[in-house]
């Protein structure tokens, strides 16, 4: 029984050799998982086996439980030995040649209890919560309370920096596992009691990070206590941010590395999202890894700016746009599936679709310009597997097409509740709003000219059309009795032309007027003037009465008679 006040070390180091053996059983599942797939050991499954030889396994008991779960005889698990320790890039051919690592015991196991110390320290020996995260929690007075969600979270995030530490899967395999285990249970995002909410993938991917970075600490600390060394060297990687660049890459007292690096606050050393790592260094016996000639070059490199849409950015600045766009992209590939998931309209989801296109094609346009790496990974990293369109769909769709696309489905919606299924699909709306720029003025037109009871709802779009494009054929282009050459005409006088059940003005039907008539009347009607209105040339025949602008040509109105 554990005395009040004082840790209880039995129970902490059982819930520790837990936590390790958890750890164990999910890299034992992946050896398995790939050499199914593989038939046989893989580049991964060889590092991993030896990180379980390194974590205290013997040689004997791996074979024994990799033999079992393969559901394998011992001459196949020989072949499956054999082949790997033939490999010319096998790590330890020991462990595949029968040269048996003995088992060490947890408390034998130098590496294993140093690490373990570390997570005991990390965590005040509550073992769990490894990254110190505040997700899900709230301040009640001056009292910090996790609510119910915090659990899942930190899970997730503790399971996944247990897995990195280990040295059994490496970093990106660990994320893209927790965000999709995050994405399956529903948690889409993570909220602080600052009232800051954050992605779950941009969370976990933090807290992993950090809770990594600052185990990796824990570690260095013992290290250098085990030196007698007071002082560290912190490592240096491209791209640091400005307040940490003028730090990385030194030597530091302990003093230092809290006055100078900000050990132990949130924007520092080891804080959060800081992937510096320190380590002891004994002066006259250590060699510093980065001189301050070669940190300087690097700085001056890392100053060089490169621009990208009218801003100048140098490296710092161009890792973070990159990231930007990375997120830009986890969130674009989510609301596919949500619109997938939530059954929209297929043009809908097609255009989500090309809209991420789209973000890919600049995606790699930018990092080849600014000489990064891609770093798909991070985009792929939801396992919810492709999502761009096809080739042929995405040529459908040009970039001010994509660029609009929210807008226009506001435009489209705003007609479809005017016209019903005769506006047709949003897919043939956007085909016909950026390739046939005519018809969607009349279209336009056409939508307002009912919306306002100028025209039915039932004469029906296809009509208009089909009616227009017959007055551009038949009419437009000839030359009345008096020599006018008809040039185009308006929105009122195809109104006229088709007629409606009840003219918003009179209240009564108004029928409409033929082509033929309106042909026969600007042949051969009479045309009238009017003084005051020099503007509107009549041609009136025993049928209908025609309006024409003399000035432009362009066809005014029509009437029956």
């Amino acid at each position: 029984m554990a005395v009040k006040g004082k840790p209880d070390i039995a129970g902490i180091s059982l819930r520790m050799e837990a936590i390790w053996t958890d750890a164990e059983e999910r890299i034992i599942l992946d050896i398995i998982r790939q050499i199914k797939k593989a038939g046989k050991i893989t580049s991964t499954a060889d590092y991993q086996i030896n990180r379980l030889v390194e974590m205290g396994k013997s040689t004997e008991e791996v074979e024994r439980i990799l033999k079992e779960a393969l559901g394998a005889t011992w001459p196949e698990m020989f072949e499956l030995y054999d082949e790997a320790a033939e490999w010319q890039y096998v790590r330890n051919k020991d462990v595949y040649e029968q040269v048996n690592g003995e088992f060490i015991p947890p408390e034998e196991n130098e590496w294993l209890q140093q690490t373990s110390d570390a997570v005991k320290e990390q965590t005040k020996d509550e073992l769990k919560n490894l990254s110190r995260s505040y997700g899900f929690s709230v301040m009640i007075g001056a009292r910090r309370v996790f609510m119910p969600f915090a659990t899942y979270y930190q899970r997730y995030v503790d399971t996944a920096i247990m897995d990195i530490i280990s040295g059994g899967f490496d970093y990106n395999s660990v994320i893209r596992r927790v965000v999709t285990q995050m994405t399956n249970s529903g948690l889409r995002f993570v909220d602080y009691a600052t009232g800051y909410s954050s992605r779950a993938d941009v969370a976990a991917r933090r807290s992993i990070l950090t809770g990594v970075a600052q185990i990796t600490a824990e570690v260095n600390e013992r290290n250098a206590e085990e030196l007698g060394t007071d002082y560290f060297e912190v490592d240096w990687h491209p791209a640091a941010r400005p307040d940490h660049q003028a730090w990385q890459g030194k030597v530091y007292s302990r003093e230092e590395l809290h006055s100078v690096c900000g050990l132990g606050s949130k924007t520092g050393l080891c804080g959060i999202n800081c992937r510096h790592v320190y380590y002891p260094f004994v002066p006259g016996v250590s060699e510093r890894m980065y001189t301050d000639e070669w940190l300087e070059e690097q700085n001056r490199k890392e100053a060089e700016t490169k621009e990208w849409h009218g801003k100048k950015l140098n490296a710092y600045e161009q890792t973070q746009q990159q990231r930007k766009m990375e997120t830009a992209m986890r969130a674009q590939r989510e609301k596919v599936r949500g619109f997938q998931e939530a059954g929209v309209d297929n043009d809908e989801i097609t255009i989500a679709k090309c809209k991420y296109q789209a973000q890919l094609d600049e995606y790699k346009q930018f990092s080849k310009k600014m000489g990064l790496p891609e770093q798909r990974e991070r985009i792929y990293q939801d396992m919810r597997g492709r999502v761009a369109p096809s080739k042929e769909t995405y040529q459908k769709y040009t970039k001010e097409m994509i660029r609009n696309a929210d807008r226009d489905s506001k435009e489209f919606k705003k007609y479809k509740n005017i016209l019903g299924d005769d506006a047709g699909s949003l897919a043939q709306f956007r085909q016909m709003k950026y390739n046939k720029p005519e018809k969607y003025e009349s279209f336009k037109n056409y939508t307002e000219s009912v919306n306002k009871g100028m025209l039915s709802p039932l004469s029906g779009f296809g009509n208009y059309w089909r009616l227009r494009e017959k007055i551009e054929n038949d009419i437009v282009g000839m030359r009345t009795v008096t020599g006018i050459k008809i040039s185009g005409q308006s929105k009122h006088f195809l109104e006229r032309v088709i007629g409606t059940k009840e003219d918003p003005k009179t209240r009564r039907p108004r029928s409409g007027v033929s082509i033929e008539d309106i042909h026969d009347a600007l042949l051969h009607g009479e045309p009238r003037i009017r003084e005051r209105d020099p503007n509107s040339v009549k041609f009136i025949t025993d049928k209908c009465i025609v309006s024409v602008n003399p000035r432009t040509g362009n066809l005014i109105q029509c009437n029956p008679r």
